[in-house]
């Protein structure tokens, strides 16, 4: 097929038959609640007992889980107001027995099972985006931003990694818990009418932990799938002369590091030892060009990693994912995302600054994200790196690195279209990439994903392009939780494939996947399961897109329980197939000859609830794999020992079994980290992960202090060890491999 046909078959689909369908706008049919200003001052300090929150507008809430719209056995309030300079949130967790209060996060953007609030904000009344505020009971926060109405098109449509600048304070009594939330009118991003009134919707929710009982403002379906936390289904409501804001943060950071590598010399004779010594500065900006339009500048920014990455060992013929946490990508990041099927991406901005795991320099760049109109999202990105030179001698050039992103709303407020383009500009060579995409929701739970994408790459003179540097994809869903649902896709990607500031898991392929599945949620507190869902058959195949071959198929069934109590239990039975033209190398000695191979396999999985002080989930899977056997064992257990300790484990273990070559491999990767918090301001990390394929116990040891939002002090260390050092008889690796220290220090100045 031509590209060019694309355009007119997405187009036929999209713009002919999708319209057809009737527009639900059933959300509307909830009238606005009028928000006014406060009256007078609030003292923050968890009480709301100022006059003030007399004039403050009260949610109701309902329950949503474990029994939907059941009457709530214990009492929630939440109160919304604002000022002059700040939006108020104020909550009441009435409990009839103060010890079932669970409370022992300390630290910012962390989780140990605790009792919860989450407020919800819809600030540009888009139904596309929001904004999260929660608050645990000792006083820690956590915050994210939702976008594509909780439509999962990569990994930040929940992006915990967006940080705002914002306060609360808690305070635990006999009667409950309670809060009070200070949101600078500034991170809203929003725009007034003619009078001064403000369109936003909102939400809430409060999580029992000990009751597994969730209360709910508004009430949402039980069975959406992430209801409580879709934009499109939250409560509207009218801010009655809101201030206007300008948004003008700087924040300037200083860094000092030292890094030390071992890397064999050219005659393999011995090591040579490489130091360096760095010093660094540079500075950010975040600027309200108006009141939807949000531009981000960096100039010599540090992207220096202070958390590690999960050591993995891949298994599969698939690429592996690592998700992004580097703060200059989080604004809006959900904007960027452009589904390629499965866990593919147009852009990955996990290739800039970062060159196979190594860090490259980036002198500066620029971001613009928001909306040029109420229908109209635009996302812009312009970066560019240094020519870096690592201690192997390898090379990168300077590079330039392009993105713009256009989305407009189609159909209801729920469906968009939109278009990417992206470029890569380096010493030699080019790479282009184009694409179109649409998300569209014509009725109640159905939802349509369709996206197309090509590139032209140029490299010493040679130009790649056409069907075989396409990539298609179309994915329909019901998305919902009870009774009868399904899922169906296929996606086309040609051999040539492959966006420079991208993510491709696979190429040179046809895939097709669907999948049919029940479930049912209890109606009564009686029995023993709050939900069941069965699906009777998920599969998935691949076929070699130039002589057709089947290459893989997955055939899979689960079921999964969930208990009253919170418990969680899945067994899954799956068929593979798999056809090897070449041999497929997972490394360490483990080589699968090509041939055609058939297996089964089946596993089993359990999870208690969070809030449990120690928590001993596990997952076993036995079968066959390719030529032999595999039995996976992974264990994650947690030990939470009061509000200041907690430590978290994780070990995976395969074991190969490969009679016809008499192959016995174990396969083990493990992950310990032990966090302290003194307080609400200090905390401690310590990571420490080992990795049987390559030998290696990995550590990262990270320290913050957290004087407020926007002013960190961090030191952090990162090395490796062998736990093999043998190469030859004469030649030892060195204990270890890479070192280095971050001494980093940033401080934000609000509203210059």
């Amino acid at each position: 097929m031509k590209t060019w046909t694309w355009f007119f078959t997405i187009a036929f689909l999209l713009v002919i038959v999708l319209p057809c369908f009737g527009q639900d706008t059933t959300y509307l049919s909830k009238p606005p609640m009028l928000i006014k200003k406060l009256t007078s001052e609030v003292v923050l300090d968890g009480n709301s007992k100022e006059i003030a929150w007399q004039s403050a507008v009260s949610v109701p809430f309902i329950v949503s889980d474990p029994i939907w719209g059941q009457k709530p056995t214990e009492k929630t309030e939440l109160l919304v107001g604002f000022d002059e300079r700040y939006l108020y949130v104020a909550g009441r967790c009435y409990v009839q027995d103060s010890a079932s209060i669970i409370g022992r996060t300390l630290v910012r953007d962390g989780y140990r099972g605790d009792d919860w609030v989450t407020f919800q904000l819809d600030s540009r009344f888009d139904r596309q985006n929001a904004l999260v505020f929660s608050t645990h009971p000792l006083g820690a926060r956590f915050d994210l931003a939702t976008s594509n109405d909780a439509i999962e098109l990569g990994t930040s449509t929940f992006n915990a990694s967006f940080n705002m600048f914002w306060e609360a304070k808690t305070v635990i009594t006999k009667e409950g818990w309670f809060f009070e939330m200070k949101i600078p009118l500034y991170n809203l991003r929003y725009k007034r009418d003619k009078n001064g009134n403000v369109a936003m919707a909102i939400s809430a929710t409060r999580a029992i932990q000990k009751k597994q009982e969730y209360h709910q403002f508004p009430a949402v379906p039980q069975n959406a799938i992430d209801g409580l936390m879709k934009p499109s289904l939250k409560q509207p409501v009218v801010f009655l002369g809101l201030p206007k804001q300008k948004l003008f943060l700087l924040t300037p950071y200083l860094s000092t590091n030292y890094s030390r590598s071992n890397t064999l010399n050219t005659t393999e004779t011995a090591f040579d030892k490489n130091e360096k010594y760095g010093f660094q500065a540079g500075l950010d900006a975040k600027i309200g060009i108006s009141s939807y339009l949000t531009l981000d500048v960096s100039a010599n920014p540090d992207f220096a990693q202070v958390e590690a990455d999960d050591q993995l060992v891949n298994l599969t013929r698939f690429s592996l994912f690592f998700p992004e946490r580097r703060l200059f990508f989080q604004e809006q990041a959900g904007l960027f995302e452009f589904s390629l099927g499965g866990a593919s991406q147009l852009f990955y901005s996990r290739r800039i600054g970062i060159n196979n795991g190594q860090l490259t320099r980036i002198y500066g760049g620029a971001r613009l994200t928001g909306k040029l109109d109420s229908k109209t999202d635009i996302g812009l990105l312009n970066m560019q790196s240094a020519f870096t030179t690592f201690a192997d001698n390898s090379q990168i050039p300077s590079e330039n690195f392009s993105v713009l992103r256009l989305r407009r709303k189609v159909l209801n407020d729920r469906s968009f279209l939109g278009v990417m383009l992206t470029s890569r500009l380096g010493d030699g060579s080019q790479n282009y990439a184009w694409g179109v995409d649409g998300l569209l929701n014509p009725s109640r739970n159905h939802y349509l994903l369709v996206s197309a994408s090509s590139i032209i790459n140029t490299n010493d003179n040679q130009i790649v392009k056409g069907i075989d540097a396409s990539r298609f994809s179309i994915l329909w869903e019901n998305r919902k939780t009870n009774q009868f649902f399904h899922r169906i896709g296929y996606t086309y990607s040609g051999e040539n494939y492959n966006p420079a500031i991208g993510f491709v898991d696979r190429t040179n392929y046809h895939y097709w996947t669907g999948s049919l599945s029940y479930g049912k949620f209890a109606k009564e507190r009686k029995g023993l399961f709050q939900y069941k869902r069965l699906t009777f058959l998920n599969i998935e195949s691949y076929q070699n897109a130039q002589n057709g071959k089947l290459e893989s198929m997955l055939g899979q069934s689960n079921l999964r329980l969930v208990t009253f109590k919170g418990y969680a239990l899945v067994a899954r039975v799956d068929y593979n197939y798999e056809f090897l033209a070449s041999p497929l190398d997972f490394g360490n000695g483990v080589v699968i000859t090509p041939a055609t191979y058939q297996f089964t396999s089946a596993g089993i999985s359990f999870a208690p609830p969070r809030f449990k002080n120690i928590r001993l989930p596990i997952r076993v899977s036995e079968g066959g794999f390719f030529n032999g056997n595999r039995l996976n064992i992974n264990f994650s257990p947690t030990f939470n020992l009061g509000k200041h300790w907690e430590i978290q484990a994780n070990y995976d273990f395969s074991y190969l079994r490969f009679k016809e070559t008499a192959l016995y491999k174990s396969i083990h990767v493990a992950r310990l980290q032990v966090l302290y918090a003194l307080n609400l301001h200090l905390s401690v990390s310590l990571i420490t992960q080992y990795n049987s394929n390559v030998n290696q116990f990995f550590n990262n040891l990270r320290f913050r202090y957290n004087f407020k939002d926007g002013h960190d002090l961090y030191l952090v260390w990162n090395e490796n060890f062998y736990a093999e050092r043998q190469i030859t008889e004469t030649l030892l690796r060195p204990i270890s491999g890479n070192q280095a220290f971050i001494l980093k220090y940033s401080y934000t100045f609000d509203k210059l």
